[in-house]
């Protein structure tokens, strides 16, 4: 499980154009939506958006902290505006997730360890897929999977999906029978 990304957030009565007065304080305009749940207006520090971004990631599930609320929401980025298209963000749309509920998500994977057959036997290393589909509670979604590369002992051995081992409580999607790695022997030059 990921280290908790918190943003703090204030209710927003400053609606429709007159938004530029809050991007011009250095606050950024937001809307919190979910399932089952009424749309709200908060509005966010950009500063804080932007470093904490940065740094867990578009794909973090953040903590919302609402002010004048007892209980955070767990949301997801489900959509960012942008100055122009490409420059600083202008309004943020979250998505709230039900914490007890499974959703599904893509993790990255993460290599490790040395193929025995690449240090030994001269061979390439091939990976195949960097992400898996996986499903679980939002807040158990991890930040990556590892992949033991000490497995390819030689040529004829390949890591598959169904050989990684997933935290408690995540179950990954994707067919058992994809290769994730597999190592090829050198070339041989005459």
């Amino acid at each position: 499980m990921s280290e908790r990304v918190v943003i703090k957030a204030a209710p927003r009565v400053i609606l429709g154009k007159k938004v530029a007065q809050l991007r011009r304080q250095g606050r950024l305009p937001a809307n919190v939506y979910g399932r089952g749940i009424d749309s709200q207006a908060v509005d966010i520090d950009a500063r804080e958006f932007g470093r904490t971004i940065k740094q867990a990631g578009l794909r973090a599930m953040i903590q919302l902290d609402v002010e004048g609320e007892k209980a955070p929401r767990y949301v997801i980025l489900r959509g960012i505006e942008r100055k122009g298209g490409t420059g600083d963000p202008i309004h943020i749309d979250f998505f709230q997730v039900d914490p007890e509920q499974p959703i599904t998500a893509n993790v990255p994977l993460r290599m490790t360890g040395d193929a025995p057959a690449v240090r030994d036997l001269a061979g390439t290393l091939l990976t195949s897929i960097d992400v898996v589909s996986v499903r679980c509670k939002p807040l158990d979604i991890p930040d990556t999977i590892t992949v033991d590369l000490g497995l390819l002992v030689s040529f004829d051995v390949s890591l598959k999906v169904g050989d990684m081992k997933p935290p408690a409580g995540v179950e990954i999607l994707n067919d058992p029978s994809i290769v994730v790695a597999t190592v090829t022997a050198p070339r041989i030059r005459r």
